[in-house]
């Protein structure tokens, strides 16, 4: 892997960037723009829904951006307002999605038609703004994405009458059950095509007679599924985590997420402080790798959500803690945390795309 040599921690700034923000998010891969979309709270505490794009943060009104590509040199996002309602942007320009309060999680581009996954009164997606319901009663589509031939892929979960909660895709409509440990659950978070099949990032629940249900993150190659060694046992002192975002390139199955450790206890029953909490961290082919960083902040450290791979350099998008705020907007770099707005921002930078 090349070493990747950015960070002498300058400071920069921007019309629209905090100025005590660390390290540079430009060039770190040559000829290529980064683009990360998420939320900030501004100065009123609202949420406010942004990207940025290298070192620049184009805001976009209120809620909190959750996907984010670009197609033919235009930036297309997907977000939603909580108790308010969905909407997706070409570039700075905003298209509500039909719905009452309706949430949108993952978008896509093909032949000039936008697709967007989310919910609305349960699974849904969206063309070109119009809803598509799906099957399933409660139930969301978090991931959705367009195979060259037109195939439309959404993936999410549903409750099943016996109260699981399974996950599944529904590729142009029809549903289908994705596999779970026996008596288990899952969801899936993000689906991706890579050489024509598709991939489904998420996790899975299985019962234990210990610690109850542990979470494992897990990926699906169609309809295999594969449960990461991120731990999970009593004895462990973890209990378990999740997969939020993945990428495949040159046949590698790049994974991010978090892993959830049980805290201590002191004599006095007290959680001891450092002990315990939530850590990002993601897998390669299944080999876990940590993400430092992040103050431990009332059982919270870090979380990420997506990630990229360009000219061997691993960018992953999340949020760290600090000192002064549980969630912080940060990326890592071949594993160097880079803090997109300071350590005093609200945030969390939610997905990531590299053009």
């Amino acid at each position: 892997m090349k070493k990747l040599i950015i960070f002498s921690l300058i400071i920069f700034c921007s019309c629209n960037k905090s100025d005590d923000s660390s390290g540079s998010l430009n060039e770190i891969v040559s000829g290529k723009n980064l683009y990360v979309a998420g939320y900030i709270n501004d100065e009123n505490k609202n949420s406010l829904a942004c990207y940025w794009k290298n070192d620049i943060r184009v805001d976009l009104g209120e809620g909190e951006l959750t996907d984010i590509i670009v197609s033919e040199g235009k930036v297309y996002s997907c977000g939603y307002t909580y108790g308010g309602g969905a909407s997706y942007w070409i570039d700075d320009t905003p298209y509500d999605l039909k719905g009452n309060d309706a949430e949108a999680y993952s978008i896509d581009v093909y032949n000039g038609d936008v697709y967007v996954a989310g919910r609305d009164n349960g699974a849904c997606y969206w063309r070109n703004g119009a809803k598509i319901k799906l099957s399933g009663g409660d139930s969301s589509a978090y991931g959705i994405a367009v195979r060259e031939n037109g195939d439309i892929f959404a993936a999410g979960y549903y409750v099943n009458n016996h109260h699981f909660i399974i996950p599944a895709v529904w590729k142009n409509g029809k549903r289908v059950n994705l596999s779970v440990p026996k008596h288990g659950d899952g969801e899936v978070k993000a689906v991706k095509i890579y050489d024509g099949a598709p991939y489904y990032f998420g996790m899975t629940m299985k019962p234990n007679n210990m610690t109850g249900y542990v979470p494992k993150a897990s990926y699906w190659k169609g309809g295999k599924r594969t449960d990461l060694t991120n731990g999970g046992g009593f004895n462990q002192s973890i209990y378990g985590g999740e997969g939020n975002g993945g990428f495949i390139i040159d046949g590698s199955i790049y994974v991010a997420g978090m892993i959830d450790h049980i805290a201590n206890g002191g004599d006095n029953g007290d959680i001891i402080e450092g002990s315990g909490g939530t850590y990002a961290h993601y897998w390669i082919n299944g080999e876990k790798f940590d993400l430092k960083g992040g103050q431990w902040n009332n059982m919270w450290v870090s979380n990420a959500y997506d990630i990229v791979v360009s000219d061997d350099i691993i960018i992953v998008s999340g949020d760290v803690a600090t000192n002064s705020q549980t969630q912080v907007p940060a990326v890592w770099v071949n594993n160097e945390l880079v803090l997109l707005e300071g350590d005093n921002t609200h945030g969390i930078a939610k997905a990531i795309f590299i053009n």
